[in-house]
């Protein structure tokens, strides 16, 4: 293979058929970063909303729930316009359920739902291995398991220990198209809910 493209659908076959990730996406922008392959399993009843950003997610989750906050305090949470605000974001949220008109002001009715779903991300490089596990690193915010994915030939220069000390997965694909798993990563304790459900709303409504 002579370019990073070749890689992927190899890799999202394997992932499909190998792994058991049945909603697969490529180039996921998750507002911390862009992996080549994130892709959850539909284990249960989902219910995420497609939030348009992550901004909007931390700001409906800062809408006190089952209290009435006026329109005054949510500008200060947010750096829209008052305009963009209530015509668009708010009227999202109200649309999506989460949220009514009570008096002067507004009040949360639904809870934002919580990742159940796992999330795998994937950065593949030909050779670049250093620069593919720095992109890793930050798909943790979000991912249960995250991973490399090299050229077969590339191993031979990884540092297998800087892998395994930070608890990312490590994956190779030979020229005949055969992937293998070099290090299988523990389930990441450290991803941020509000990340992992903005990236469930875009995997599970695109």
């Amino acid at each position: 293979m002579r370019y990073e493209k070749e890689m992927i659908p190899v890799l999202t076959d394997y992932l499909s058929s190998e792994m058991g990730y049945s909603i697969i996406a490529n180039e996921l922008d998750s507002s911390y970063g862009v992996a080549d392959i994130v892709a959850t399993m539909d284990l249960q009843e989902h219910g995420y909303y497609p939030f348009n950003n992550i901004i909007d997610v931390f700001l409906l989750n800062s809408i006190p729930y089952k209290k009435v906050i006026s329109f005054k305090d949510i500008c200060w949470m947010s750096s829209y316009s008052e305009k963009h605000l209530k015509y668009m974001v708010l009227k999202g949220f109200i649309d999506g359920g989460f949220l009514v008109k009570d008096g002067v002001g507004y009040r949360r009715i639904k809870r934002l739902t919580i990742s159940k779903n796992p999330i795998i991300a994937i950065e593949a490089k030909l050779k670049k291995w250093r620069e593919a596990f720095l992109q890793a690193m930050r798909y943790k915010k979000y991912a249960d398991f995250t991973y490399v994915a090299l050229m077969e030939s590339t191993l031979k220069n990884v540092d297998l220990k800087l892998f395994e000390e930070n608890n990312i997965g490590l994956l190779t694909v030979s020229q005949s198209k055969t992937v293998n798993k070099i290090i299988v990563p523990q389930k990441n304790r450290e991803k941020h809910e509000l990340y992992a459900m903005y990236v469930n709303g875009v995997l599970f409504n695109s």
